[in-house]
Order: C-alpha cells, then sequence, then structure tokens
C-alpha cells in the first residue's frame, strides 16, 4: 500500500512537470487542474486509509489504482508524445477500477463468475473503445488544437470515423449502464438492512458522480458565459465524494465496534438483559441478528424459544460463527453476510456474545444451586 501511494505522488509530480501549462491555461485553467490533481490525492489518501483498516481485501488497492489512473489523465495536457498518447489511452481506465469497487462493497472481492466476466468486460471495453478512437482522432481537432505528432497511434485524422465508434461504443456504454443500475436494484431490493446500510454512502457517492458526467455535455447546452466554466467544476469534487463514502462505510463499522466494546464493559458489571440482543442488532444495523444457545442435552443449537436450528449454509444470505468460552461451545452468532466483510468486528461481537451467553449460564447454574439449597433445607437436611 505505502508503494501504491510512492507511485501517486511521484506520478503527480511527473504530471504537473510534464503538462504544457499553456494548454492547461486555454483548455482548463489552472484551478481546474488543481482540482483534477485534488481528486486523484483524495482516491490514494483514501484508499491506504481503507487499506489500513481492512488489509484483508482489496478496497484500499482498488482506492489506491483508481486514484493512479485518474492522475494520469493529466498527460493529455502534456507535450510530449509518448506521454500525451498514454494519458489519452488510459483516459477512462479509472471508470472499470470503480465499477469492481462498487460490485465487491462491502465484501472486497466479488463472489460470482458473472461478476468477474462483466468487470472483466468493463476492462475491455475502456481499452477498445479508446485505442480505436484515438486511431482517427487528430490531435488537431482538439481544444486548443494539439501537433498531429503527439498522437502515436494515429491511423488517419478522419472525424467522421471517429464520430461513429462514438456513437457505437456510447450504445455498448449504454446497455453495460443499464446492466450495472439493474444489478444493483436488485441488490438493494433484496438486500437486508445491514447490507443497505452498508452500501448506501458509496452508491449515493456514485449517483452524483454520475450525474454530474451527464450533466458536462448538457451545460454546454443550457449554461453560457462564465458560469459555464464553474459548472463543469461540479465534477471534481462529485468525484472525490466517492473514495470518502467508502472511508464513511468504514467509519460506520467503526462506531458499532465501540458500542460493541461499550456492551462488554456493561456484561462484565451486570446480569444481560433481555435487550442485549436488540443493542447488537441495532449496532450491527442487523435486525436479522440472532443468537443461538448450544443445548448439550439436544446436542444442537436451540433459538430463545427452545426451537431447533441449524447453521446457515454457503448458499444462505445469512453466515455463522461458533461462540465458545473457555473452549466450550455455548452457542452461535447468526448474521447477515454483508456484516461478515468486518472480521474485527465480528469478533467483538463474538466475545461479547459468548460472554453475555456464558453469564447467562453462570447465573442459571447458581439459581439451580440455591433451589438445591433451599429444597434441602425444607427437607430438614444437611447440604454438602
Amino acid at each position: 500500500m505505502t508503494l501504491g501511494a510512492s507511485a501517486a505522488t511521484v506520478l503527480a509530480a511527473v504530471v504537473a512537470v510534464s503538462v504544457d501549462w499553456q494548454v492547461v491555461e486555454d483548455a482548463v485553467s489552472p484551478v481546474e487542474f488543481g482540482l483534477f490533481l485534488m481528486v486523484g490525492a483524495v482516491f490514494v489518501g483514501a484508499g491506504l486509509v481503507a487499506g489500513w483498516h481492512r488489509p484483508q481485501d482489496s478496497l484500499g488497492w482498488l482506492l489506491v489504482v483508481a486514484g493512479v489512473l485518474w492522475l494520469t489523465k493529466g498527460f493529455r495536457l502534456a507535450g510530449v508524445p509518448v506521454l500525451f498518447t498514454g494519458g489519452v489511452l488510459l483516459t477512462n481506465m479509472y471508470v472499470p477500477v470503480l465499477i469492481q469497487l462498487v460490485l465487491s462493497f462491502p465484501w472486497g472481492r466479488l463472489h460470482h463468475r458473472w461478476e468477474r466476466r462483466f468487470v472483466g468486460g468493463c476492462y475491455v471495453y475502456s481499452a477498445l473503445s479508446v485505442v480505436s478512437e484515438l486511431a482517427f482522432l487528430g490531435p488537431g481537432s482538439l481544444t486548443p488544437p494539439r501537433p498531429a505528432t503527439l498522437n502515436l497511434l494515429l491511423v488517419r485524422d478522419d472525424p467522421a470515423v471517429f464520430r461513429a465508434l462514438q456513437v457505437g461504443w456510447g450504445v455498448v456504454g449504454v446497455v453495460m449502464s443499464v446492466v450495472l443500475i439493474g444489478v444493483v436494484a436488485v441488490r438493494w431490493r433484496s438486500g437486508s438492512p445491514a447490507y443497505r446500510a452498508a452500501v448506501a454512502p458509496l452508491w449515493f457517492a456514485v449517483l452524483i458522480g454520475t450525474a454530474a458526467t451527464f450533466w458536462t455535455p448538457l451545460a454546454s447546452v443550457w449554461v453560457h458565459g462564465p458560469q459555464y466554466a464553474w459548472t463543469l467544476l461540479l465534477r471534481y469534487p462529485s468525484t472525490a465524494l466517492i473514495p470518502l463514502a467508502v472511508l464513511v462505510g468504514l467509519w460506520r463499522y467503526r462506531v458499532a465496534r465501540v458500542e460493541v466494546r461499550e456492551l462488554m464493559i456493561e456484561i462484565g458489571a451486570a446480569p444481560v438483559g433481555d435487550g442485549f440482543v436488540d443493542t447488537i442488532r441495532r449496532a450491527l444495523r442487523d435486525p436479522g441478528l440472532d443468537v443461538w444457545v448450544f443445548s448439550r442435552t439436544r446436542d444442537g443449537y436451540v433459538d430463545a424459544q427452545g426451537r431447533p436450528q441449524v447453521l446457515p449454509h454457503r448458499d444462505d444470505p445469512r453466515a455463522a460463527t461458533a461462540l465458545k468460552r473457555d473452549g466450550v461451545l455455548v452457542g452461535a452468532l447468526v448474521y447477515d453476510k454483508a456484516v461478515a466483510d468486518q472480521p474485527r468486528l465480528i469478533a467483538a461481537v463474538r466475545a461479547a456474545t459468548a460472554l453475555a451467553l456464558d453469564d447467562r449460564r453462570l447465573h442459571r447454574e447458581l439459581e439451580v444451586r440455591r433451589a438445591e439449597v433451599r429444597r434441602f433445607r425444607s427437607a430438614g437436611r444437611k447440604f454438602v
């Protein structure tokens, strides 16, 4: 992760040094270029924080890679042919990285084969579309016009073919966007409250970023004068919301861990009340969370009503973890898989719940002993 941050820092410095500042002033303005660098820095910084908090998955790396690819877009303003061509080639490559981030959040990985194929198709689409368009894009048609020698992949300058390719690839992009929106909608509809709470900040940020992207061509029609340049700047802070939303989701879990830690203090101070499970449900935002007790008489798990239960299977939307106290199995914690991506949080909940079950067991044993004492005393016997 440190290597990624170092690479991003060096890349940002190279971009700043290699750009043609006359082009910057004519094409984007120094303010916009500064915001551009800021977005890349936010992605990389958020990736470092996420990687430190979640070293077991790829969320941090995806954010860092997205930030690095975002910064390479700056080479489009360079006056060196190799840098210019590379910058144009990688212009949209950060987008499939963000798609992978959206589909893998909050677990940090893609679970299904179709997801991996779809994400792979997004990478191929982003690469092929730019390469094919670049073959017919003469830098002289850019604003401001650039020397034709900058584009090393130029076959011939043909605006008609370039526009036709843009339309064709645009249709493919719309289809892929519809598929992605459909997947997100289905997940939201079928997801548990815990899952929705985890993904809501990120999806909201992606929605704002997408709206800002679509606003760019519309602004050229509806907004005129100096206001047009300022409205275009909205796409930069809206894009920066995406990595910040990931950190918000991680912060939510950190708050949940604090609530669980307070529960453990409460358990150590007094017997657990009936609201123990409800408190954990609120902390994890998982109303379906349940605690099962291991019954030695039935040699299995039972719920709060004494009904026998079976641990969920691999394909079940819920997950379970055994609860042990001093090596003795005391129960099981059953929760939504959306929470399972936080092993440290689950460990804290598991410790608190195991302590609670053991506390209840000790209280029950004490009550049994007290009942025996009262029975022996009432019978006039001496308890040994």
